[in-house]
């Protein structure tokens, strides 16, 4: 969160401070987190080509793009939690739920497409609503009642199906999931960015934003500044599940059905994303833009074990290695800071 610049006192001499020198301005270039990530991702474009030309093709490019926007979707919407001190674990079980939900009402319902999604999106909204509330009234972290979600949304999608997908979603829906703008860019991406660019509006231009920065970063003195805590921190948890149950609907579209398993690991890949981003476990700091790049890093790094034909058992230890080195480059910056 940028803070205000000062200005000089009346009745008292500014004093000009000098300019930064060319050598200072570069290591804060190469010390920014986004910057480090651009490069990285570059640099893994990069050996993914050289090590197999299909890598760097259009139809491939448009693989890894609708597949990192899915998970910086969610990786977005987690990162409000985090924000505030708190985590969102529930949303991977969230994705296969609503998911199921979604497909449920729209096939086995016969209730028009859109009435449908808006009847999931209000039922994430008190799913995001009871996380909210349980953290600002009963005072229990987040890490607890998402917890009781995680395993209680998995165990939901599994009953509703009987642990059998439901088949059968219409075309026009299966477009969210399969879809391209202009034969080039999937409508994913789109999606993608609507919801970053609302998140970026919101924290960095809005006074909502700085109230959430603020709830993390010292909720008492937050309190005692009048900022109302309790309604950010439930906006954060609502925003959370509204933003997988929005990958649900993407990923029932990419499958043409509501799969109970679908989501499975899907949150810790988002919270990794976070965390590469700059996100701050401890809360009160980061930002979309540091977010976006992990997912993308991700989304590659991913794309990239398939090109080279790498156990796909493996995937999930390369990711969690991935957030180990994010979460120890987390703790080594606040010690520093302190």
């Amino acid at each position: 969160m940028e803070k205000p610049v000062g200005t000089p006192s009346l009745g008292k001499t500014a004093v000009a401070q000098p300019a930064p020198r060319s050598g200072e301005s570069w290591r804060k270039i190469f010390r920014n987190n986004e910057f480090i990530l651009f490069v990285v991702v570059m640099g893994l474009l990069v050996i993914g080509g050289i090590v197999n030309p299909n890598f760097l093709k259009l139809d491939n490019l448009k693989i890894i793009s609708r597949d990192a926007a899915i998970l910086a979707i969610g990786a977005v919407g987690v990162m409000f939690p985090i924000l505030t001190g708190g985590i969102d674990l529930s949303i991977g079980s969230i994705v296969g739920l609503m998911g199921v939900l979604t497909a449920q009402f729209i096939i086995n319902y016969n209730i028009p497409i859109w009435i449908s999604m808006l009847m999931v999106l209000a039922i994430a909204i008190l799913i995001g609503s009871y996380h909210g509330l349980f953290v600002t009234k009963l005072k229990m972290h987040g890490f607890l009642i998402t917890l009781v979600t995680f395993g209680l949304a998995r165990g939901l999608a599994l009953v509703i199906t009987n642990s059998f997908p439901i088949t059968g979603l219409p075309e026009a829906f299966n477009v969210l999931g399969q879809g391209y703008a202009f034969n080039v860019i999937p409508i994913p991406v789109i999606i993608c960015a609507l919801v970053a660019a609302l998140a970026y509006y919101l924290l960095r231009y809005s006074f909502v934003g700085r109230q959430i920065y603020a709830a993390g970063g010292n909720i008492e003195a937050a309190r005692f500044s009048g900022v109302n805590v309790d309604a950010r921190i439930i906006l954060c948890y609502i925003f959370s599940v509204v933003c997988a149950t929005l990958v649900a609907f993407i990923l029932d579209g990419r499958l043409t059905m509501g799969h109970p398993g679908s989501g499975e690991g899907f949150e810790l890949q988002a919270i990794t994303a976070c965390i590469l981003g700059g996100v701050s476990f401890a809360g009160g700091e980061g930002g979309v833009v540091g977010v976006l790049f992990g997912a993308a890093m991700i989304g590659v790094l991913q794309n990239e074990m398939i090109m080279l034909d790498i156990n796909v058992l493996w995937h999930k230890v390369v990711i969690s290695l991935v957030l180990l080195a994010a979460i120890t480059l987390d703790y080594v910056r606040r010690r520093r800071r302190v």
